[in-house]
């Protein structure tokens, strides 16, 4: 048989192509891409296979393999996987370039350590420190000159008072454009700031509204003159700003953290103005309504009559017969009477019931000290009170702590003695009346509409939440009490609130019913709707609508404190409920961030429950 050749070596395997994918997940990290082009380059073998393993196994096919890359000469641009400065020449067929010899830059000299220090040293320019100096130095000079002007001015208006006593009493300065004409501030800017916001006063009560842009400017540009007035300036203008109604609690912060310093010698009608301004801003500051509250005891027990003391005892005591003896002869020594003040001092009655409604309406804590001596002045103001004053008291006075039951008791027996509560008398048509008479009847009357329904409220109050207090007085205040409970219905209703009369737009564009006019007893209801559930157990739907009155003011530093109702609306809650009422609360910090349709489904599914 012929020769067999040889058979052929088995050809070697083509290597599997490597599949590009990432070592994790689907994206490629910057790890993935390093590794990719260090093995397109072929440097580092071992790293390269150690990649390959990682990878996903197999080696990249000979297509892709790239001569390792020669050495490169110093300072040339170069790539991680080899040199190709010279490849494009060599791929188009030109010629190559030579290179460029790279030059090294020269060492510089070495600078001595004491020169650099030198060089590197700058005298700092203290030109602005200089002019901000001379600045300061400018404005105490300033400030010294005015002070001294200004106590020169009160000395003088001093001596005036003394030389002609009859004069100052007979025109005394009541108005605070007098008293800052007279202390050299005329043409300044604090004072035009003020007679600006006399000014945005008296278009208030000619029925126009501030401007807003106004009010902010003149609130920023009085703000650097607070720590240098005065404490009846300081008290002005905190009346004048609140009295615009204006919504800047930095500013009356800023305003009220003068007064401290200055409180010693404030006078009662300012003392009572502050607390009245906290009432109205509803702005239940603790420290100032201690401090205010604590300055009024002082200044009554600085004012009232030292209360006078029994003798002291003898140091031994004297034989029983001997006692015996002296009591019978009538020789017993008595402590002398202090007869009792007729009026209260120094505030007026009419100060006391604005402080206790103040601070009844803030919710302060009253310290026993003073609730001690604000009882016995109210004590001593009560029998003395005329019809507007009893119909100022308000509910939350007549039912706090500051009058308890005895008090309460003369406070009613009062009332029914002026006949508080009295109905409002109607304005005379007259074609041409007395002026001044007509005046002062027409001030009374706006004076009495607006507290005249307290009265009514404190009656129900005493009807529903203490009915023993309310048994237990004499026939004749309870009858009196009930003919203000029948009056109660009669009352003229109440303005609606601007979200009363939102929601009443809303129920009026769903088709539903709605009156803003109702009234339970002395309280009227905000929107009575008809009840469309058919399965409801009402006929009407009673929405209370908690407007920004009824919450006390959050402060600037506390955004994120959800808003507290205040004393009135605690009280009138309570009695609605007390009266059978069930209400059905929209409060204004829901409703103001809704839209239009997002309105409308809220009220939709009130009226569904």
């Amino acid at each position: 048989s012929p020769a067999r050749s040889p058979a052929p070596a088995p050809a070697a395997p083509a290597p599997a192509p490597m599949p590009v994918v990432p070592r994790t997940g689907e994206l490629f990290t910057a790890g993935d891409i390093d590794s990719l082009f260090d093995r397109l380059g072929g440097a580092n073998g071992g790293s390269a296979a150690q990649d390959s393993a990682g990878m996903a196994g197999g080696a990249f096919p000979a297509a892709f393999s790239v001569p390792p890359p020669a050495q490169v000469a110093p300072g040339q641009c170069t790539h991680n996987f080899g040199d190709i400065s010279q490849e494009f020449f060599r791929d188009h067929r030109m010629e190559v370039p030579s290179a460029v010899p790279v030059r090294e830059p020269e060492p510089k000299p070495q600078e001595a350590p004491q020169d650099k220090i030198q060089r590197d040293f700058v005298v700092p320019d203290r030109r602005a420190l200089k002019e901000q100096i001379q600045a300061i130095d400018s404005w105490l000079e300033d400030d010294f000159s005015a002070r001294e002007q200004l106590s020169s001015q009160r000395t003088a208006a001093v001596a005036s008072t003394l030389l002609h006593p009859a004069a100052s009493a007979s025109a005394p300065v009541t108005d605070f454009r007098e008293v800052t004409a007279g202390s050299g501030l005329g043409g300044g800017e604090e004072a035009e700031i003020l007679r600006k916001l006399e000014d945005v006063k008296r278009r208030k009560a000619l029925g126009e509204k501030p401007s807003p842009v106004l009010l902010r400017d003149l609130a920023a540009r009085v703000k650097p003159f607070l720590p240098g007035m005065d404490i009846e300036r300081l008290v002005h203008t905190l009346r004048l700003f609140t009295s615009a109604r204006y919504e800047d609690h930095d500013l009356y912060l800023r305003i009220l953290g003068e007064i401290p310093v200055q409180v010693r010698g404030i006078s009662e009608e300012r003392l009572t103005t502050c607390v009245r301004v906290l009432r109205r801003l509803r702005l239940p500051e603790e420290t100032y309504l201690e401090l205010f509250s604590m300055e009024a005891m002082n200044m009554i027990r600085a004012k009232r009559r030292p209360q006078a003391r029994a003798p002291r005892r003898p140091p031994s005591v004297a034989p029983r017969a001997t006692q015996e003896a002296s009591a019978a002869s009538g020789l017993t020594p008595k402590p002398p009477s202090t007869p009792p003040p007729e009026a209260p001092i120094p505030f007026s009655t009419t100060e006391l019931v604005h402080m206790g409604n103040a601070l009844t309406m803030l919710g302060a804590k009253h310290p026993v000290r003073f609730m001690d001596v604000y009882q016995e002045q109210l004590g001593l103001a009560i029998p003395k009170m005329t019809q507007q004053e009893c119909e100022l008291v308000s509910p939350n006075l007549a039912t706090s702590q500051l009058m308890p039951d005895s008090l309460r008791r003369a406070f009613l027996e009062r009332c029914a003695k002026v006949d508080a509560g009295q109905a409002l008398t109607v304005e005379a048509g007259q074609a041409a009346p007395d002026i001044a008479q007509y005046q002062r009847e027409a001030d009374l009357r706006k004076r009495r509409v607006k507290h005249h329904r307290n009265i009514y409220i404190f009656e129900a109050s005493v009807r529903k939440e203490t009915f023993s207090f309310f048994s237990s007085l004499p026939p004749e205040i309870r009858s009196y009490l009930d003919r203000l409970h029948e009056a109660a219905d009669r009352l003229p209703s109440e303005s609606p609130t601007p979200l009363a009369l939102q929601v009443a737009a809303v129920l009026d564009q769903l088709g539903v019913g709605a009156e803003t006019a109702r009234s339970a007893g002395p309280l009227g209801l905000h929107v009575v709707a008809k009840a469309t559930n058919p399965r409801a157990d009402v006929k009407d739907i009673v929405y209370e609508c908690n407007d920004t009155q009824a919450f006390y003011a959050v402060r600037q530093d506390d955004k994120g404190a959800s808003p507290q109702l205040t004393a009135s609306t605690k009280l009138r809650h309570r009695l609605l409920q007390r009266l059978g009422v069930q209400l059905v609360h929209i409060n204004i910090w829901e409703w103001q961030h809704m839209g239009e349709a997002q309105r409308v489904n809220y009220m939709v599914k009130l009226q569904s429950l």
